[in-house]
């Protein structure tokens, strides 16, 4: 008798023990997993997103001076509204790059080549504008050819924005790798959920065979509650990281060409009037298309960081798996004691 007590005594323990590893591997794998996507979602996507916006918003910026001269409202309206609209979007989109921050030393250099270059650009727009005003045309559209080089040129303003996506790019692939949103992650709770599951099945076997006693109701109770626990935490760990993948490789790719798209429809109404076409309205970009796939995008990663409950249902699981199971030993231990 003596022990069996003792065996029952460190069948309590190694439960316990057991069931704090099974919470203690979920809730890691959990949030490793959400970390990362949070990360993703909050700061490496919304930085590429921004470089795209700004390189759309300035590739514009200079469709549209070009509009303004050759369309000539600029001796009405300078430059035109379409083109204040663009610079006020470029430099929000700066602004918010600066303030994620997410490419280091080599991106806050880049930041800050392309905040000098933007204020040297604006300069020349407005210098091409007062020529145009005070009748030197030709001054004028030299002032407007280099603001345009600026922005076009090898190493100009442009070619910086596009390094910095790059760079966030780069951010983006490392989130792809991380071990925290690999398949085969959610094995790991699974497989401690396995050997908690193998323990309590061996503790019903035990206690079958030495109390002649074939169910012992709270034991099976844990037992079923760890089942619903493990299935639970895979299904969510799985949905979230599949989420996160289709987030990764097919809606963010997805937005980023409808931006790519309208930079290239900008660029090739800036060469078109910069060969002396006359008007080109028809290439003028729309900057809000990218809409319906930043939409897609928002669904999917809010998805990938809804985890369905289980942050607060790994606790309160893993307390009633403990709960059940030493009350279930408990029992047989106070038949010794009685």
């Amino acid at each position: 008798m003596g022990d069996t007590y003792r065996r029952l005594r460190r069948m309590v323990t190694l439960t316990l023990v057991l069931t704090a590893a099974v919470w203690l591997a979920a809730t890691t794998l959990l949030l490793g997993s959400r970390a990362t996507i949070a990360s993703a979602a909050e700061e490496a996507n919304p930085a590429l997103l921004a470089s795209l916006a700004a390189h759309a918003a300035l590739s514009d910026t200079d469709r549209a001076a070009w509009q303004s001269f050759r369309g000539g409202e600029v001796k009405l309206t300078g430059p035109g509204r379409r083109y204040r609209d663009d610079i006020t979007t470029a430099g929000e989109n700066l602004v918010r790059l600066a303030e994620l921050d997410t490419t280091g030393t080599a991106g806050r250099q880049a930041l800050l080549a392309v905040n000098g270059q933007l204020v040297t650009y604006q300069g020349l727009v407005e210098q091409a504008d007062a020529s145009y005003r005070q009748g030197a045309d030709d001054l004028g559209y030299a002032y407007l050819t280099y603001s345009s080089n600026l922005l076009h040129g090898p190493g100009g303003l442009l070619s910086r924005i596009e390094d910095m996506a790059r760079l966030n790019r780069r951010a983006i692939e490392r989130s792809h790798t991380s071990p925290w949103v690999d398949p085969g992650t959610p094995l790991v709770a699974l497989l401690a959920a396995g050997v908690l599951l193998g323990h309590l099945l061996r503790v019903q076997v035990f206690l079958s065979r030495a109390f002649r006693r074939t169910i012992n109701p709270p034991l099976l109770a844990a037992t079923l509650v760890l089942c619903v626990l493990a299935i639970w935490t895979t299904l969510a760990l799985n949905g979230g990281h599949q989420a996160f993948r289709s987030a990764e490789r097919q809606a963010l790719p997805a937005l980023s060409q409808v931006w790519q798209t309208q930079i290239r429809r900008a660029d090739l109404g800036t060469a078109a009037l910069r060969a002396n076409a006359s008007r080109v309205a028809s290439a003028e970009p729309d900057l809000t298309a990218a809409e319906p796939a930043r939409a897609r995008l928002d669904t999917l990663m809010a998805r990938a960081l809804d985890s369905g409950g289980l942050t607060a249902g790994l606790p309160i699981g893993a307390v009633a798996v403990a709960v059940l199971a030493t009350a279930g030993l408990r029992l047989r231990l106070n038949e010794f004691r009685g």
